[in-house]
């Protein structure tokens, strides 16, 4: 098997064979298709300016039909937004593209919105849970890689916990760093608990963690397996390849994942 066919399969491992929808920072909101609002109590203006009358006050989570982006932008979460002509119950206006939510989850009572920010040359996600009180909650972490999906899970097995809700990182290219951020939502609160990192350069390397709950395939019931696998290349003449691989239980005890042991590459 040679470098180039191993990382393909490798690539292949890292998607699970699922059909993710990512998102990415350069993307932009498409014309005629409905959105939700990730901000709240958000200005539903006569024209794309600040300055300008507001019609409304709209909810997060408020639905809204994109009709055309304008011109005028304004600096926001360290990014340029564009105001976006919208249709919202039949009226139209305008509102700033930085509070129109990239995507809506929903798992249980709970709903999920999100957008992303920059700061310096880095950007990050911006994740607010609305529960069934309309209460807003929200966590924000590091992005690496421009390409990202948020998915969410029910506990998955896991007992003590509401929701599973995962940054997934895409890793489409040679030394871009995959993996992602778990977030468990408990008694409505969501709280960082597990990086896990994935990443590959053909003909030199490979690193790969995963984690698997009691619900998935191989799950073991009561524990959170922790997997992971590196290798190198030493020689493709001769396909010399040398592999390592480590397999751990770990319990959610106490609000946090244990034992405690650092998983950075």
């Amino acid at each position: 098997m040679n470098k180039l066919t191993l990382f393909f399969l490798f690539i292949t491992y890292l998607s699970h064979s699922q059909d993710i929808d990512y998102n990415n920072t350069y993307s932009d909101f498409e014309k005629g298709k409905d959105y939700y609002l990730f901000g709240n109590d958000v200005a539903f203006r006569t024209q794309p300016d600040t300055k300008s009358k507001a019609i409304d006050l709209l909810k997060i989570g408020s639905e809204i039909q994109i009709i055309e982006k304008s011109e005028k932008t304004v600096v926001y979460n360290g990014l340029p937004s564009n105001y976006y002509k919208v249709k919202y119950k039949g009226q139209l206006g305008y509102v700033l593209g930085a509070l129109i939510s990239l995507g809506k989850k929903e798992m249980g009572k709970s709903k999920y919105f999100y957008t992303y920010g920059k700061k310096d040359d880095s950007y990050y996600i911006i994740i607010r849970h609305l529960n069934e009180q309309l209460q807003i909650e929200e966590v924000v972490t590091d992005l690496r890689s421009n390409d990202f999906s948020l998915e969410v899970y029910g506990n998955k097995g896991i007992e003590g916990i509401d929701n599973i809700i995962f940054v997934n990182y895409l890793a489409e290219a040679c030394g871009v760093e995959g993996g992602g951020v778990y977030f468990f939502e408990v008694n409505g609160t969501m709280k960082k608990v597990f990086t896990i990192s994935q990443i590959s350069d053909a003909g030199v390397y490979w690193f790969f963690e995963e984690l698997i709950f009691p619900n998935d395939e191989n799950g073991v019931k009561g524990k959170i397996v922790y997997k992971k696998e590196s290798g190198t290349y030493q020689d493709e003449e001769t396909n010399w390849v040398e592999i390592n691989k480590v397999s751990r239980e770990l319990e959610w005890k106490d609000g946090q994942i244990l034992p405690k042991f650092d998983t950075e590459f």
